[in-house]
């Protein structure tokens, strides 16, 4: 299965990674194994999950408060965003949208 990550992903990963980071180094990369981790889980299922507060499939990065945000086509997954589950329902989609 081919995977994409969108610039709006990496730039949420990029965010959270540093936040848990400044708390504990430890922390920022028990985060970041956590989405890697469950990234991968998303690829063996082929997705499965059920639709998220954001309108889009998701898993979460549990223990953390986060949400792997991912759509399917064909043979190719395209991971969305990483989003804080607390964020309101329109916070991706209008980031989607404005990145066009």
């Amino acid at each position: 299965m081919k995977v994409v990550f969108s610039s709006i992903f990496k730039q949420d990963l990029l965010e959270a990674e540093t936040r848990y980071a400044s708390i504990s180094p430890r922390l920022g990369e028990d985060f970041h194994e956590r989405v890697k981790a469950t990234i991968r889980t998303i690829i063996r299922w082929r997705g499965g999950d059920h639709i998220g507060p954001h309108g889009f499939p998701c898993r979460r990065c549990r223990p953390f408060p986060h949400l792997v945000y991912y759509a399917l086509e064909g043979g190719t997954l395209h991971i969305l965003g990483l989003v804080h589950e607390r964020r309101h329902p329109d916070y991706l989609r209008q980031r989607l949208e404005a990145e066009g």
